[in-house]
């Protein structure tokens, strides 16, 4: 079940002219009552059976998002009580659509305790309610997923390389310890096999302030066969930091900040071969434009310098090209 299945039956329902809501019921679970409705403003509710003693979920404050216990009617039906899952911002309407979505599937896999449901799920919801989707760019989605890449499988997952992920928080390196930084750069492979980056900024490849500086580049091609994507990786770090409630907070927080939402999954399900994972020491003599390249300064005048580095010129600092070279080893075992 996804919103793409939900979405076209919220926008049959009319909206009604009086105090009754007008609904349908959710797909598979008309045994079990769930509905969805839309009220007299035209507002989106997913109503889920409850009984009158019932409490509402816990629920952080979320702007847009309501939910309640109570009695409510829609259309002809008798009354009834309800846990109301309400949308009080229509620009939302994707994400709540996806949210209700995620709710419904879970309420056929295990209709045992719905209320315990709907907490689990709004809880990892407050992560991502603010963030709309399609506002992750295909380049900045690649640049996630490098992330992940790095994060999952060269440095592993914990909390000390949760806190040190920086990206999303728009830092000037992606990975920050107080022994080494990564700047991560993902681009997808050209028809002529040359490897170049986009530098978009001096400060991305500028010493950090303690410890080594190192760049890490991931080269990919779609290929239908792969099996991996950005919204792979996702789910799998997920499932993998599911038994440490802080760690995936933590995760969600920062996917959430860096724009990816699960309204997106299926935008970012494409996927992708991975074809070259580079490490490289930004040491004395590789290829890089500083503050300090610029003898009297940067000129009056000129700002936002973007460059490309062709990887070809750095091969001498490449390191490591598998995560399991010693020199990999070494940088995981460092900052661990």
């Amino acid at each position: 079940m996804n919103g793409t299945d939900l979405e076209p039956r919220w926008r049959e329902i009319e909206t009604p002219h009086g105090g009754a809501l007008a609904g349908k019921s959710a797909p598979d679970l008309h045994h079990l009552g769930v509905m969805l409705a839309v009220d007299h403003a035209g507002l989106r509710h997913l109503l889920v059976p409850a009984a009158p003693g019932d409490a509402p979920p816990n629920l952080p404050q979320t702007r847009g998002l309501e939910i309640s216990v109570d009695e409510m009617q829609v259309g002809d039906a008798p009354a009834r009580w309800y846990f109301d899952v309400a949308c009080r911002d229509p620009t939302v309407h994707a994400n709540f659509t996806t949210l209700s979505a995620e709710v419904v599937a879970t309420l056929v896999e295990d209709p045992s305790n719905p209320r315990r449901s709907l907490e689990q799920i709004l809880d990892r919801w407050r992560w991502f309610w603010g963030t709309a989707p399609g506002g992750l760019t295909d380049e900045e989605a690649l640049g996630l997923f490098g992330e992940l890449w790095f994060l999952e499988y060269w440095v592993g997952l914990d909390s000390g390389t949760l806190t040190a992920w920086r990206g999303p928080l728009g830092d000037r390196h992606d990975f920050k310890w107080p022994e080494a930084s990564v700047e991560v750069k993902a681009t997808r492979t050209r028809s002529d096999g040359a490897a170049e980056h986009r530098i978009s900024n001096l400060d991305q490849l500028e010493d950090p302030e303690t410890g080594d500086l190192f760049l890490f580049s991931l080269r990919v091609t779609a290929d239908p066969i792969a099996n991996h994507s950005l919204s792979s990786s996702v789910e799998r770090i997920r499932a993998a930091l599911s038994t440490n409630t802080e760690d995936l907070h933590r995760f969600d927080d920062l996917i959430g900040q860096a724009g990816y939402t699960p309204a997106d999954r299926d935008r970012f399900s494409n996927p992708l071969r991975v074809v070259a994972e580079e490490l490289y020491s930004v040491a004395e003599g590789f290829s890089r434009v500083r503050r300090s390249s610029f003898i009297d300064g940067i000129p009056p005048g000129v700002d936002n310098i973007v460059y490309t580095l062709d990887l070809g010129a750095c091969q001498p600092w490449r390191v490591a090209s598998r995560p399991v070279d010693k020199a990999a080893r070494t940088l995981a075992a460092r900052v661990r």
